[in-house]
């Protein structure tokens, strides 16, 4: 007789074989997240996703805002990912605040506990820096770079928080998103217009 081919379903062993680390715990927790929406997540759930006990989470994150703090992190990242250094600044506030925009629509309930709880919220700060980097560039006066970073993030939350709670077909969020790009456009038309140069960026820097 010969042998029984090789099972290739995943049993509870493989999983405890893995030792746990932050990153297997995000990775499942953003699964969660992503399937079955933010209300679902819980230690309890995401340690039976795990395979391990939901008190040994604790032992690698803190708490839940923690825990949700790197989920917002991982979301923004995939999201926003960094520009190339050549990229000029406008160019890099669009890809910034439409990645920004597609994650808000996607989380909103994550979003919403983001600004609820700053220690979730502070998830988001890379990438936030990222898109200041970007004002900062175009030349405006420092002390406006601030401001007109938060404006960018506050216009991003209007639209697209009002495209997530809204019952819409995937063509109407499309449209939404269209919308929202070319009233970005005229705002970046107006930081264009504040910088020394007064024109809109077009070699970068």
């Amino acid at each position: 007789m010969s042998p029984a081919p090789p099972s290739t379903s995943t049993s509870p062993s493989t999983s405890r074989s893995q030792p746990l680390t932050v990153e297997r715990i995000v990775d499942a927790a953003y699964r969660i997240v992503q399937r079955d929406g933010l209300g679902a997540l819980s230690m309890r759930k995401l340690g039976a996703a795990l395979d391990v006990d939901a008190m040994a989470v604790y032992h690698h994150v803190a708490n839940k805002q923690a825990l949700l703090a790197l989920v917002t992190a991982r979301a923004m990242s995939e999201a926003t990912p960094p520009p190339e250094p050549s990229t000029p600044w406008r160019a890099r506030i669009e890809q910034w605040a439409l990645g920004y925009w597609d994650v808000v629509v996607s989380h909103r309930d994550l979003t919403l506990a983001g600004l609820a709880d700053q220690t979730i919220a502070a998830g988001g700060m890379a990438s936030t820096e990222t898109l200041s980097a970007a004002v900062s560039d175009s030349g405006l006066p420092a002390d406006l770079v601030e401001p007109t970073t938060y404006l960018i993030v506050d216009a991003v939350h209007g639209s697209a928080l009002g495209a997530a709670a809204a019952d819409r077909e995937h063509a109407d969020r499309e449209s939404l998103r269209a919308a929202f790009a070319d009233g970005l456009g005229v705002l970046l038309d107006g930081i264009a217009s504040r910088t020394p140069q007064g024109t809109s960026d077009t070699t970068g820097g």
